[in-house]
């Protein structure tokens, strides 16, 4: 039921008052007279403060087209127009997932001592219906026919194994015979051949994961070292489910291990006390949140994990219909794209083992790194809080960036891969960066609204898209969106900032007799519209 059902509210206050009316006609005639008149300004009312749903926020930053490889530009612009979405989302997905998709095959390093791994984390901000969900879209349906590629040779591996298996049995049995023989000729039993024990089961190839559990996340890390893209659609309920059942802080701990990508160890009791070494702690990170979480991230532990996230908060776009063609086209060059990436083969270590590929800068890739380190120190002598922080990540983050904007162009043309990232590369990287950092100072402004004054924004919305002038607390509680008004305390300050800024008033029960929680609106509000 709508909070604002007016004429339904009118209609059972009829019914209501008819039935008096037939047991007694003179007590009722007047309430009914009430009902048709109602509501009925019982005095003025004052100018209502606009400024509680005003976007105060810093101004949404242009985006910055010299900061995407000139390959990409025209299928970035065709599938935000396909998703109804802002480009911007679209963007910062194709940076976040493709750094899943290069993974720990390439790292970069600007000198010894320092190399990063590709993977980007991203939330995109975004309040319900402003299409983030279908600006991921795309990339999580390539990711899953990735994950599909690699079955075929996943079945191979599984025969090989259950055959290699069946071996092991083999030699196992002919083993124990050989020991039970010695045991009757009192002779020394032979040692188990090496052969006589099963391998280990070939594990599916995994690019994506959603839903799983720290300790299941590890797992799948274990067997996957190339990394993962961690795909959520609520980034607020990831950060809010850590340490659940432990409250060790050992989940947030595995994360910020993951994004340094270094070797993580875990011991199980449940796994006899065998320890689970991952060789390479790597995940991209990429969902969505909506604005009024924002400040239950930034107030969470000081530990630098909220710091590690780019976030982009766009205004949304008006609903369209894509006028433009070539869906079908676009995902192959997705999928063509993101294929490419994923062949690149790991280089190997002194051992043979695989090991990632390491990239160097040339001179001018060299100087931007300079100029972003020396912004950071400069910004670092006033910068406070979640801001000091999160640009203390960016020399790195331009090094991830830089990396993923070089294979991504490599990827779109074919050909050769670089051996190099180029001072052009760098200088996109650095392009994104500024944007990321305006977009990062304004998700940082929705923590000067308190939360009750957050929380009365919503509802002065809701009343300016209704246009009630009567309606009810309980009503909206019970509507889709706003069942955090159930709670007392927080509904009574969302209400009490709407009648302070002149926006609602208690509805005169004195003649009508409506139930408590009944308010009126503003008509200045309406005027106008």
């Amino acid at each position: 039921m709508s909070p604002f059902n007016e004429e339904g509210m009118r209609a059972a206050a009829r019914e209501y008052h008819a039935d008096r009316l037939r047991r007694s006609p003179v007590a009722a005639a007047q309430s009914i007279l009430d009902i048709e008149t109602m509501p009925k300004p019982h005095d003025t009312w004052p100018e209502p403060d606009m400024r509680l749903v005003d976007d105060d926020r810093a101004p949404e930053p242009k985006f910055d087209w010299d900061a995407v490889p000139p390959t990409w530009r025209a299928w970035l612009e065709g599938t935000a127009e396909e998703c109804s979405a802002p480009p911007d989302y679209v963007v910062a997905n194709l940076f976040g997932i493709a750094s899943a998709v290069v993974g720990n095959s390439r790292r970069v390093s600007p000198w010894p001592g320092w190399v990063e791994q590709p993977h980007i984390w991203i939330a995109n901000v975004g309040r319900p219906s402003s299409n983030k969900t279908p600006a991921l879209a795309p990339f999580k349906r390539v990711c899953a026919v990735l994950e599909k590629d690699a079955q075929p040779g996943h079945c191979a591996e599984m025969r090989r194994w259950k055959s290699e298996c069946e071996h092991a049995r083999a030699v196992a049995d002919e083993w124990k015979q050989s020991v039970k023989i010695a045991l009757k000729e009192g002779t020394p039993s032979p040692e188990m051949p090496a052969n006589a024990e099963e391998p280990p089961e070939p594990p599916l190839p995994r690019l994506m994961i959603a839903d799983a559990t720290t300790e299941e996340a590890v797992n799948i890390l274990t067997h996957n070292p190339r990394g993962l893209a961690l795909v959520r659609s609520e980034l607020a309920g990831w950060l809010g489910q850590f340490d659940r059942y432990s409250g060790t802080g050992s989940d947030r701990a595995f994360y910020l291990e993951c994004w340094d990508g270094g070797s993580h160890m875990v011991d199980r009791v449940k796994h006899k006390r065998v320890p689970m070494r991952v060789p390479y702690a790597s995940l991209a990170i990429v969902g969505t949140m909506q604005p009024d979480r924002l400040r239950d991230i930034f107030s969470g532990p000081d530990d630098g994990l909220a710091a590690r996230f780019i976030y982009i908060w766009p205004d949304p776009v008006p609903p369209r219909r894509p006028i433009g063609a070539g869906a079908e086209g676009r995902a192959a060059f997705l999928l063509d794209a993101f294929r490419r990436l994923r062949a690149l083969d790991w280089d190997r270590d002194s051992n043979g083992e695989p090991a990632p590929k390491v990239l160097r800068l040339d001179a001018e890739a060299l100087d931007v790194l300079d100029q972003i380190r020396e912004e950071v120190a400069t910004a670092n002598r006033t910068d406070t809080g979640i801001i000091a922080g999160w640009r203390g990540k960016n020399p790195g983050r331009l090094l991830r960036l830089a990396l993923v904007i070089e294979m991504l162009e490599m990827a779109a043309r074919g050909g050769v891969e670089p051996e190099i990232i180029t001072g052009e590369t760098t200088r996109r990287a650095a392009d994104f960066l500024d944007y990321a950092t305006a977009m990062m100072m304004r998700a940082v402004g929705e923590l000067a609204h308190t939360e009750a004054q957050r929380h009365a924004a919503r509802i002065a919305r809701l009343i300016l898209a209704e246009k009630p002038s009567i309606f009810n607390e309980r009503a909206l509680y019970q509507r889709e969106g706003f069942s955090d008004s159930r709670d007392k305390d927080r509904r009574t300050a969302a209400f009490g900032e709407l009648q302070t800024a002149g926006w609602i008033r208690r509805a005169n029960h004195a003649r009508t007799g409506r139930p408590r929680g009944d308010w009126e609106a503003n008509p200045c509000l309406f005027q106008g519209h």
